[in-house]
C-alpha cells in the first residue's frame, strides 16, 4: 500500500498505544459500540475498526448499538454489505474484554454507556473531546476530521492493510454522508481517504445503498415536514410533531438548508418519548454545535460541529400542551441565540393544513 501522501506518524504511534491496551485480551472478544440509532459513519467506522482489529492484532469483535436502524439507506448499507450488528439488549458487556466506542463518546447521551454505568476501554471519534473520554485508557479524538470513517481509514493505511471491497464501500459511504460528499466539515485527510477508498469500492453497490426503496411513511413525514416549515428571514424551522422514523429529522434539516437565501435550518419531531432535534448552518458567526448545546442545556443531550448538530430532549410524562410549549420555547430560544428574534414568520409553502402553528415563536 502506498502511504507516501499520508502523514501517518501520529496514527502509527496510536497503533502501538492501542496494541499495548489490548495486550492480555487472549481469546476474548472486544465489543465495538456504535451510537444509538446508528448512522452510516458510526456503522462504517465500527465495521472498519473491527476489520483492523482482526487483520492487525488477530482480535475478534462484535458490533453493537443501543437503538434501532430506521433510515432506508442505513438498512440497505447493513444488508448489502452483510454487516453483522446486534442490539445491545441481546449482548452482555461484561462478557467482553472491553468496549470500544466508535463515532461516540461517554457523556454524550447518544449511547448506552451512561445507562449501563460503564466506561469504555477505547474511544475513537471526530466530535469535540468530552471530559469523560480523558479517563479512557485509549482515546483518539480528531474534531478537525469530517468523519470517523476517515480516522479508521488512516489506521488501515498506517497499518499497511488494504480494506476489502465491502469495508471500503462502508468507509467511503460513511465518509460521504458525514461530510455531505466532502462539501461540509472536511479536512485534507478526508479528501485523502476519499481518493484512497474510491478505487477499492463497487459504485453499483454504493448506488443501491444511496437510493433504496422508500416506504409510504417516509413520504408522509416528508410532506408534513415541508407543510409545517416556517421561514424567519434566513432561518427555516419545521416541527413535525410525531414522526415514524428519527432519520427524517436530519434529512429534512439538510433539505431546508438548500432553500435559496437560508443559512440556518432547525427541525424537530417526537419519537418514543423523545424530542429529536437537528440543526444545520452555513453561518460564519455561530457554530451549530455550540448553539444546540446552549439551546438544549441540561434538559437533554446535544452535540455537533460547526455546520451540523443534533440533540434529544426527553418528553416522558409530558401532556400534549406541555410538548407544544416546549416546541415554542425551543424555537424562541433558538432565534434569540442566533439574533433572529424579531424576524416575522412566513410559511414555506401554501397548504390547506395549518402549517405554521406548531413552530410559531411568540415574537
Amino acid at each position: 500500500m502506498n502511504s507516501s501522501r499520508w502523514d501517518t506518524g501520529k496514527t502509527e504511534a496510536k497503533l502501538v498505544e492501542l496494541e499495548a491496551v489490548l495486550r492480555g485480551i487472549g481469546n476474548q472478544r472486544l465489543l465495538i459500540l456504535c451510537h444509538n440509532n446508528p448512522d452510516p459513519d458510526t456503522i462504517a467506522s465500527a465495521y472498519g475498526f473491527s476489520f483492523l482489529l482482526s487483520k492487525r492484532f488477530g482480535i475478534r469483535s462484535v458490533l453493537g448499538h443501543g437503538g434501532v436502524v430506521t433510515r432506508a439507506e442505513n438498512k440497505a448499507m447493513i444488508q448489502r454489505l452483510r454487516i453483522n450488528i446486534t442490539k445491545m439488549s441481546r449482548l452482555v458487556p461484561s462478557r467482553y474484554f472491553g468496549i470500544a466506542a466508535v463515532d461516540s463518546q461517554p457523556g454524550t447521551g447518544n449511547n448506552l454507556l451512561a445507562s449501563r454505568g460503564v466506561l469504555p476501554l477505547i474511544v475513537i471519534d471526530h466530535h469535540p473531546l468530552r471530559k469523560l473520554s480523558r479517563k479512557v485508557e485509549f482515546y483518539d479524538i480528531r474534531p478537525t476530521y469530517g468523519a470517523t470513517s476517515t480516522i479508521v481509514t488512516e489506521y488501515l493505511v498506517a497499518a499497511d492493510i488494504t480494506p476489502t471491497r465491502r469495508v471500503a464501500n462502508a468507509l467511503l459511504y460513511g465518509l460521504k454522508t458525514d461530510t455531505h460528499s466532502l462539501v461540509r466539515t472536511s479536512s485534507p485527510n478526508d479528501f485523502k481517504a476519499f481518493n484512497f477508498l474510491s478505487p477499492l469500492t463497487n459504485p453499483r453497490v454504493l448506488g443501491y445503498i444511496e437510493k433504496p426503496s422508500l416506504d409510504l411513511e417516509y413520504f408522509d413525514d416528508h410532506h408534513r415536514g415541508l407543510a409545517h416549515a416556517v421561514l424567519y428571514r434566513d432561518v427555516a424551522v419545521s416541527c413535525l410533531g410525531k414522526i415514524h422514523t428519527e432519520s427524517i429529522i436530519p434529512e429534512l434539516a439538510d433539505l431546508l438548508l438548500r432553500i435559496d437565501g437560508v443559512s440556518w435550518s432547525l427541525c424537530m419531531g417526537e419519537l418514543n418519548d423523545l424530542m429529536i432535534i437537528s440543526l444545520r448552518s452555513t453561518s460564519r458567526k455561530y457554530r451549530a454545535g455550540t448553539v444546540i448545546r446552549r439551546l438544549i442545556g441540561k434538559s437533554g443531550f446535544a452535540g455537533g460541529h460547526k455546520e451540523m448538530a443534533g440533540g434529544q430532549v426527553p418528553l416522558s410524562g409530558m401532556n400534549s400542551g406541555e410538548k407544544e410549549e416546549l416546541r415554542k420555547r425551543l424555537v424562541e430560544r433558538f432565534l434569540r441565540l442566533i439574533d433572529r428574534r424579531n424576524c416575522v414568520p412566513k410559511r414555506l409553502v401554501n397548504s390547506a393544513e395549518p402549517a405554521g402553528e406548531e413552530c410559531d415563536a411568540e415574537l
